[in-house]
């Protein structure tokens, strides 16, 4: 899925990337010089999400990944609030390229009774701790097949809009 999802951002730019599809989105923006998930402004969390921009959902597949990595596999040092968001197509592009393989190497480490072990994805943000690594598996696997369709949609809504 992640090769169809990366190959489908050929040719994104800056504008299509931050394109806001309705009124109020979810988006990314720059602040004290890195790039922010624009819903942490919103609290508490709406029921309903509104849509999103496609630099909220490479970011936040982008990042999710990285963490969920690092957590994993890594330093267990990273926290939400350590994010710097791309706020350029190309930089979200190799963001979540990033992440994801981050992912999926560190997955690719794991042995049967690492993804039987609950709590063995230790990343605080989340249910890691309580559940089976195989459950946080499904769990970013779910992600990665919402936010592509959503992606998808978003670049064929993008230039179903556009003149010509």
């Amino acid at each position: 899925m992640s090769e169809q999802l990366l190959a489908r951002l050929q040719g994104i730019t800056d504008e299509e990337y931050l394109w806001e599809p309705a009124p109020v989105v979810w988006t990314v923006r720059r602040r004290d010089g890195r790039g922010e998930p624009d819903q942490t402004a919103w609290a508490p969390e709406p029921e309903a999400a509104p849509p999103r921009t496609l630099a909220w959902s490479i970011g936040h597949l982008g990042w999710g990944s990285l963490i969920r990595a690092d957590w994993l596999v890594g330093s267990h040092s990273l926290m939400p609030a350590d994010a710097d968001w791309p706020t350029s197509a190309a930089d979200g592009v190799t963001f979540l390229r990033t992440g994801l393989a981050a992912w999926r190497d560190g997955i690719g480490t794991m042995t049967d009774s690492d993804l039987d072990t609950v709590g063995r994805s230790a990343y605080p943000g989340g249910l890691d701790p309580t559940l089976p690594l195989l459950d946080i598996v499904w769990w970013v696997n779910k992600e990665l097949i919402e936010h592509t369709a959503e992606i998808w949609f978003v670049r064929d809504l993008y230039a179903a809009l556009r003149p010509g």
